[in-house]
């Protein structure tokens, strides 16, 4: 039996870190064609980015169960959600390691968009008017992703009001840290 044939253009993985010599976060993407691309986002970018993850994470449970009307999780419930996810992430090699490869295509990303539909969220990446990547998550792969940008805002010493107290309480992340979160 075969296994489905991936979109060229369709994300297989990706790796997101913290570039201490950008100050900036770098979304390193494979390909189904098994080209890799990188997206640089900058601090001023996730500032505006982060706040719309946490809307979209703390509305999902609402719309996909008890309707707009159904009072938020409580923080308890969403920090039981984010560990959860957390905990089913698997460890993977990067997709990038060391030195970037000459001719790899790179975009500095100024604009985002964000897309909600009945089985994943879809972050759009943009250099101007020009979409260059989408992205798709699933409620938990955006709960992981958001967990591990908050790793990445901790290394480069990013203190931030944009996160929610479900993600700052203390000890919400205690095992993580270990992992290498792709």
């Amino acid at each position: 039996m075969s296994t489905p044939a991936v979109p060229d253009d369709a994300i297989r993985r990706f790796t997101t870190e913290y570039v201490v010599a950008e100050d900036r976060m770098r979304l390193s993407l494979e390909r189904g064609d098994d080209s890799i691309a990188v997206l640089w986002l900058t601090r001023r970018l996730m500032r505006r980015l982060v706040p719309q993850i946490v809307k979209v994470v703390d509305a999902l449970p609402r719309l996909r169960g008890g309707g707009e009307q159904a009072p938020p999780p409580s923080d308890n419930a969403q920090r039981r959600s984010q560990l959860d996810a957390l905990g089913k992430i698997e460890q993977q090699a990067p997709v990038l390691a060391g030195e970037l490869p000459d001719g790899l295509e790179s975009h500095l990303i100024t604009g985002l968009g964000l897309r909600m539909a009945k089985t994943a969220v879809f972050i759009d990446f943009k250099v101007g008017e020009d979409l260059v990547q989408t992205l798709p998550f699933s409620e938990a792969a955006l709960r992981q992703w958001l967990g591990l940008l908050h790793l990445n805002f901790r290394k480069g010493e990013w203190v931030e009001d944009v996160w929610p107290s479900w993600i700052t309480a203390k000890g919400w992340d205690q095992g993580p840290d270990a992992m290498r979160l792709n």
